[in-house]
C-alpha cells in the first residue's frame, strides 16, 4: 500500500488540482477545494453514544472507524474486518484505470489513513440492511477528510447497505473513495444519501465489479449538498450481469450537484440502466455526464441512459452529456435527455379541476420524483425520500 500511496501522491502533484478543461469537470469548479489542506481525525472529544446505539449499522467518525460500532452489529460473526491501508493483495485495492487519471482521486489515495475492508463471508444470511454512517464533526477549519473503504461479496452473498453522511460544525472537504467486489450470484443493493447543512464539499469515488450474473443496484437521494460531486463507475466483466442506477438530486439557492456515471460492459447479455432526475431551484446547478462502453465481443447488451431535469427557476442550470461507445454489433443501447419547467397546460387542467396552483405545482414536482423513487430498491428510502421532497418544497 505505500508504493500505491507514493504513485498516486506523484500523480496528484503532475496533474494538480483539476480544471474545467477537462471533461469530466467541465461544468464543476474545484478551486475552492484547495484551501482544505487539514487532516485531523481525533475522535476524543465527539460525542457518537447516539450513533452508537444505532442497530446494525457501523460508524465512522471524521473517516475513522468507531470499533465499539460492532457491538451492536449483528452480522459481526459473518464478516471479517481489517484496515485498507494493511491490505496486502494488489487485487483487493486495485481501483479502475479511468479513476487513475483523476488528480483528487489520487490525492485521497495518496492522504488516508483510515477505512476498512470487509469482506462478507460465504453462506452467511444479511436479511437486514446494513447501515454506513459517515459522522463529519468539525471543530477545525479547512478539514480534509479523505477514507477508503472496501467491500467483498462472496458468491451468492445478497446485501444491502445504506450510507449516509451527517454533518455538524464546521464546512469541509470529505472525500469517500468506495470499492465493492460482487461475486458471481451476488447482489448488492447500495444506497446514498447526502443531506448536509453545515455548507461543506462532499466528493465520491465508487467502483464496482461485477461477478458471473451479479446484480448491483446503485441508488443515490441528495436533498441538501452545497458542492456533491459523485463519480460511479461499473464494470461488468462476466456474463450475466446487471446494474441498475438510480438518482435524484433536488436543489436549491447556489447548491452544485454533479454525477459521472460510467459503465463498462466488458462481457456478454449484461443489462445496465441509468435513470437520473434533478429538480432545480434558485440559482442551482445540476450535471449529468453518464457514458456507456460497449466493448468488442459484449454482444446482446441491453443498456438505456435516462436523464430528465426539471428546472423551478429561470436561474436554475442543467448540463446534461448522455454518451454511449459501441464495439458491438449484436446490441440494443438507448440514451435520452430533456430538461423543461413544469408543464403550464398540466397546472392549468388541474387548476379546472378545483385545485390551487401552489397546490398543482407540488402535485407535479412530486409526480416526476416519484418516477425515480419507485425504482430505488430499498423500501424505507422510498418512504424517507417521499417525505423530504414535501420539506424540501416548503422549506
Amino acid at each position: 500500500m505505500d508504493q500505491t500511496k507514493n504513485h498516486s501522491y506523484n500523480a496528484f502533484k503532475k496533474l494538480g488540482y483539476p480544471s474545467k478543461k477537462l471533461e469530466n469537470w467541465k461544468f464543476s469548479n474545484s478551486n475552492h477545494l484547495k484551501s482544505y489542506n487539514v487532516i485531523n481525525q481525533d475522535q476524543s472529544d465527539i460525542d457518537i453514544k447516539q450513533y452508537l446505539a444505532i442497530e446494525n449499522a457501523l460508524c465512522f467518525v471524521n473517516g475513522k472507524f468507531v470499533k465499539e460500532s460492532l457491538n451492536n452489529f449483528i452480522y459481526k460473526n459473518q464478516i471479517s474486518i481489517s484496515k485498507t491501508i494493511e491490505v496486502e493483495d494488489s487485487e483487493i485495492v486495485k481501483m479502475s484505470n479511468n479513476f487513475q487519471g483523476e488528480s483528487l482521486f489520487n490525492l485521497g489515495i495518496a492522504k488516508f489513513n483510515e477505512g476498512i475492508f470487509i469482506e462478507f463471508k460465504k453462506g452467511g444470511k444479511f436479511d437486514t440492511e446494513i447501515k454506513i454512517i459517515n459522522v463529519y464533526d468539525k471543530k477545525t477549519e479547512n478539514m480534509f477528510i479523505p477514507v477508503f473503504n472496501i467491500f467483498k461479496l462472496n458468491k451468492k452473498n445478497n446485501i444491502s447497505i445504506v450510507e449516509k453522511n451527517v454533518n455538524n460544525g464546521l464546512d469541509s472537504f470529505n472525500l469517500r473513495i468506495n470499492k465493492f467486489i460482487c461475486s458471481d450470484d451476488s447482489k448488492l443493493n447500495h444506497t446514498m444519501i447526502f443531506n448536509d447543512n453545515t455548507k461543506s464539499n462532499s466528493l465520491g469515488y465508487n467502483y464496482y465489479e461485477s461477478g458471473l450474473n451479479s446484480i448491483i443496484n446503485v441508488d443515490s437521494f441528495n436533498y441538501e449538498s452545497l458542492f456533491n460531486k459523485n463519480f460511479i463507475q461499473v464494470d461488468l466483466n462476466q456474463a450475466g450481469g446487471e446494474t441498475t442506477i438510480n438518482t435524484l438530486n433536488l436543489t436549491k439557492n447556489n447548491e452544485h450537484v454533479d454525477n459521472n456515471i460510467l459503465i463498462n460492459h466488458n462481457s456478454e447479455h449484461c443489462i445496465s440502466f441509468q435513470n437520473v432526475r434533478n429538480i432545480l431551484q434558485n440559482k442551482s446547478t445540476c450535471v449529468f455526464n453518464g457514458k456507456v462502453i460497449v466493448a468488442d465481443g459484449a454482444q446482446k447488451t441491453d443498456s438505456n441512459q435516462s436523464n430528465k431535469n426539471l428546472l423551478l427557476s429561470k436561474e436554475a442550470t442543467a448540463y446534461s452529456n448522455p454518451q454511449l461507445e459501441i464495439y458491438a454489433d449484436d446490441v440494443q443501447c438507448g440514451h435520452g435527455s430533456t430538461t423543461g419547467a413544469l408543464d403550464k397546460d398540466s397546472i392549468f387542467y388541474l387548476q379546472t379541476r378545483g385545485i390551487r396552483k401552489e397546490q398543482a405545482t407540488q402535485i407535479l414536482i412530486k409526480a416526476f420524483a416519484h418516477e425515480v423513487i419507485k425504482q430505488f430498491s430499498n423500501d424505507n428510502i422510498k418512504n424517507k425520500a417521499q417525505a423530504y421532497i414535501d420539506k424540501w418544497m416548503n422549506g
